[in-house]
């Protein structure tokens, strides 16, 4: 704090006799020789000022307790969610309490994590929403119990959120121009012609729709291209496996398959070993795994989509941080977007393996 620093001539020589830790009566006539009577009143209020400097600090070095509520733990992108978190409560000197659901789908259980911090009154949730409306609620009576709210990777529900009078920062990238990055891809590994198909994430949650809507926006515009299929697989790799199975079955033509998590994309390329179709159906996904970076080195999918998890936990908690230092933080922090592709992964980040 710049007001604990203040430039007067003989502070220095002062703060050097080691005098200032303990005012003993030797001390006090040792400032009244050193700087006169004058300069001694100023050492007084000098001196005044570093304790409660030193009593602030203590306020300011106080150990938040940050809680970072996710989903699936068994999806690789949450766990590189966490190292990012933890690595910067380590930096900042805050307590990071992590904690996820099983499935993507335990929406009531991540709303039961969210109610034991309430219980525990941490300082702040930073959270990836299991579902865009369902955890709005929960968020808004943390809110009015104190607690600070920061929204990662799925944005919530505006209408919910505006129903509700709840509001708080948002962290991650813009779905939307991701999905249609990964389908632009896509469409031009098919020569833009061609049956191409879509597996969904979970029906309402928003980020699913906002993919969904990059997905469309540019097949659309693009008359060679022919959408035979776009269903759900809930970001699950056993539905997507079947899901996947069933759509080569009605469609044994398909060309392309643009699928809104890689958890989903390892289930489809699964279904296409499986029916023998590797290599003919161009896949690309989002979130790029490191099963998913294996796939493409494989030739078994053409890209996926980096959007960086570490950074939505990392940027989480330093904005919770900032906010209980009483730091103005923005509304919307966004997070990088990289199409990793073959080329990418090689010259790029060095990986080497076959294509």
């Amino acid at each position: 704090m710049e007001m604990c620093k203040p430039e007067i001539a003989t502070s220095q020589t002062v703060a050097d006799s080691g005098l200032l830790l303990a005012m003993t009566d030797r001390g006090l006539r040792f400032l009244s020789q050193v700087i006169g009577r004058a300069g001694f009143i100023l050492g007084i209020i000098l001196f005044c000022g570093i304790v409660l400097c030193g009593f602030s600090n203590e306020a300011d070095a106080k150990s938040y307790r940050i809680a970072l509520v996710m989903k699936a733990v068994t999806n690789p992108f949450f766990h590189a969610m966490e190292q990012g978190a933890k690595t910067e409560a380590e930096k900042l000197g805050v307590t990071l309490l992590p904690a996820s659901v099983e499935r993507e789908t335990d929406i009531d259980k991540q709303i039961g994590l969210v109610e034991d911090f309430i219980v525990k009154q941490v300082d702040a949730i930073v959270i990836a929403p299991a579902s865009s409306q369902g955890l709005v609620p929960v968020l808004k009576l943390a809110q009015s119990e104190g607690i600070y709210v920061v929204n990662i990777d799925n944005p919530l529900d505006k209408d919910a959120t505006k129903q509700q009078g709840f509001a708080c920062p948002f962290v991650g990238s813009d779905n939307q121009l991701g999905s249609s990055i990964a389908t632009y891809a896509l469409v031009a590994r098919m020569g833009a012609v061609g049956e191409i198909a879509m597996l969904e994430g979970i029906p309402g949650v928003t980020n699913a729709e906002l993919r969904k809507a990059g997905f469309l926006s540019v097949i659309e515009h693009v008359p060679g291209i022919k959408l035979v299929a776009s269903q759900t697989a809930n970001w699950e790799t056993e539905q997507a496996f079947n899901v996947t199975s069933n759509i080569l079955t009605a469609h044994p033509n398909l060309r392309g398959l643009f699928c809104a998590n890689d958890n989903m994309a390892l289930g489809a390329i699964a279904a296409l070993e499986a029916a023998g179709k590797t290599g003919e159906v161009a896949v690309t996904a989002y979130d790029n795994l490191e099963a998913a970076q294996q796939a493409i080195l494989q030739g078994k999918m053409f890209a996926t989509i980096e959007q960086h998890p570490e950074l939505m936990g990392a940027y989480g908690v330093r904005i919770a941080k900032d906010h209980l230092d009483s730091k103005p933080v923005e509304d919307y922090t966004r997070t990088p977007l990289d199409l990793i592709d073959y080329q990418y992964l090689v010259k790029v980040m060095g990986i080497t393996g076959k294509p």
